[in-house]
């Protein structure tokens, strides 16, 4: 059989979910419904201009288990449900409707990274490298059977943003890759249940670091969670973009400005002095205009 013959309910609630969208539309798939939350927010848009676009009915529902929906689901007789950056869990008897199941987009390295953030944590733990995973749903979050997995290489030097735009060339085409392998009835691998590490959504004070942090903790955390997110912050200072000096710059810094904290307009320009190395500062915002938590020099 092919993917083109499969009747598809797709779940989804923001742009990244419309990447994923737009490559089962490519493919010629047959998505007859798309269903997303009803939040407060416009993320959905471009969802909803694309259905409008290729003739695809789209609803919102403020809750997606309800038994509207799972009559609206039901109508369709799908034979695949395709979720893909859905925050909501979806439950019985949702999930006993499709034929061949639910599957469900997560980027990371399953069972690694389950749950919420995973754009930020790796990062932020200063991991060497992430992906993108296809799983089968079942009654956990994140812990069905899997699919398909792409790896990504964390460098030294990237952003959440970067990682983002990296997860935006395999949406293109791992949820059609999925498929087809569903179709060819090709091994999936279980997720044993005791391994792996489960992450809520990124919080705000998450964000905040101490002078009295180490370097390199300090340096992930801002990398990961820069734009478009909260940003790293310490006391009213936004810490969007830094990098490491070379060693003469940082031995000569750390041998002049004895006191941790952020130096401005200085002779090395503007930096972050820890107690156990520097970061050159490329980027920050004064969260309420004030300068009283840098020095001046």
């Amino acid at each position: 059989m092919h993917s083109k013959l499969l009747n598809i309910v797709f779940w989804g609630e923001d742009s990244f979910s419309d990447v994923v969208l737009k490559s089962l539309v490519r493919e010629g798939c047959r998505v007859r419904l798309v269903i997303s939350p009803l939040y407060d927010n416009s993320i959905y848009k471009r969802l909803e201009n694309t259905c409008r676009k290729f003739d695809i009915t789209f609803r919102r529902y403020p809750n997606v288990n309800s038994d509207e929906v799972v009559e609206q689901v039901k109508t369709v007789s799908p034979d695949l449900c395709v979720i893909a950056h859905f925050e909501k869990i979806l439950k019985p008897p949702l999930l006993e409707i499709p034929r061949l199941g639910f599957i469900n987009l997560h980027p990371s390295l399953l069972p690694d990274y389950r749950g919420l953030a995973p754009q930020h944590w790796p990062i932020i733990n200063g991991e060497s490298k992430t992906g993108v995973t296809v799983h089968y749903v079942d009654s956990g979050i994140d812990t069905g059977d899997i699919i398909l997995q792409e790896h990504i290489e964390i460098s030294q030097d990237m952003y959440v943003s970067d990682l983002q735009k990296r997860w935006i060339g395999i949406y293109n085409h791992i949820v059609i890759d999925a498929i087809q392998r569903i179709l060819n009835h090709s091994p999936v691998i279980p997720q044993p249940a005791e391994t792996g590490r489960y992450y809520g959504k990124l919080k705000e004070e998450q964000c905040r670091f101490k002078l009295t942090d180490n370097c390199s903790y300090v340096y992930n955390l801002i990398r990961g969670v820069s734009m478009p997110y909260h940003g790293a912050e310490i006391n009213n200072i936004l810490l969007w973009k830094v990098h490491y000096p070379d060693a003469v710059t940082q031995s000569s810094i750390m041998g002049n400005y004895t006191t941790n904290g952020i130096y401005r307009n200085t002779e090395y320009g503007d930096f972050l002095r820890l107690s156990d190395g520097v970061l050159l500062i490329d980027k920050y915002q004064l969260k309420d205009g004030k300068d009283d938590n840098c020095h001046f020099e």
